[in-house]
């Protein structure tokens, strides 16, 4: 029994013949999308042409609110004590977040410890802490910012626990037999084996930071993007309410594009 060799020349073309089908699959997906984008705002217009007050946002009147809401100054100042709030505290809490879940994550007792209180605050709505925040720090910034730190930093401490507590045992058996110290088997081993659950962490953080932010503003009154939303929607300034509204939606929507191509670069194994 013969065994037939394929030339180089074929055995080479076969991965290529695959590009074109994912190129095809890509252009069906965006053309899916633009349709789904096109129905929604027909939709959402005729919708309240039809049957709603005619002081709701439309379509076209949010397009035409959104140049000279973005040129206007108090448009400006509200972006950006909303976002550095939210970058800053974003940072900081997923940063604490991950390390805590990290080291939890490995050792039993602490985990053990710190589990039920972590579990009940991540269960617990934002809202509900935004008062005593504001009692404690007063109606200023800093409650905005230890009010997202604390949103951002509690899926990250979950999330990333579950992922260092189930490090597969032949690795750890591994790294024992190797004698590997406590901090190279941190960032060795149960780092990169937590990694999906550290983004989904981050994924969580991100909505949650937003939500945090946009909550003390509404109640404390705070310059930024909750606050300017809430003034312009009591105005009735709908249309240009909801070019903030889209603001936020954008920003959580590039946090986290801005998530998956940092693991792309950093653990290219982990996508595909």
């Amino acid at each position: 029994m013969t065994t037939v060799m394929r030339p180089r020349s074929m055995r080479a073309a076969k991965p290529s013949a695959a590009a074109p089908a994912r190129r095809s699959w890509n252009v069906r997906s965006i053309l899916a999308k633009a349709v789904v984008i096109v129905v929604f705002l027909f939709a959402w217009h005729f919708t309240v042409a039809l049957w709603l007050p005619s002081y709701l946002p439309t379509p076209l009147g949010v397009l035409g609110a959104v140049v000279p809401t973005v040129l206007s100054e108090e448009f400006g100042s509200a972006v950006r004590e909303s976002v550095v709030a939210i970058v800053v505290g974003l940072a900081v809490g997923s940063f604490l977040g991950t390390a805590l879940g990290l080291v939890s994550g490995r050792l039993l007792w602490l985990r053990q410890l710190l589990s039920p209180y972590l579990n009940g605050l991540y269960a617990l709505p934002l809202l509900a802490i935004v008062p005593p925040t504001t009692i404690w720090l007063g109606y200023t910034g800093d409650a905005r910012l230890a009010l997202i730190v604390v949103a951002a930093f509690l899926p990250c401490a979950v999330s990333t626990a579950d992922g260092a507590s189930a490090v597969p045992s032949s690795l750890n058996d591994v790294v024992e037999v190797y004698r590997v110290s406590s901090v190279r088997r941190i960032f060795d081993l149960v780092l990169p084996s937590s990694l999906p659950f550290v983004i989904a962490g981050l994924h969580v953080a991100v909505g949650r930071a937003i939500i945090a932010a946009v909550s003390v503003e509404f109640i404390a009154g705070l310059n930024g993007l909750g606050t300017f939303v809430l003034l312009n929607a009591r105005s009735f300034h709908q249309n240009t309410a909801f070019v903030g509204v889209l603001v936020l939606a954008l920003f959580g929507g590039l946090a986290r594009l801005a998530i998956v191509w940092v693991l792309r670069k950093a653990a290219p194994w982990h996508t595909r």
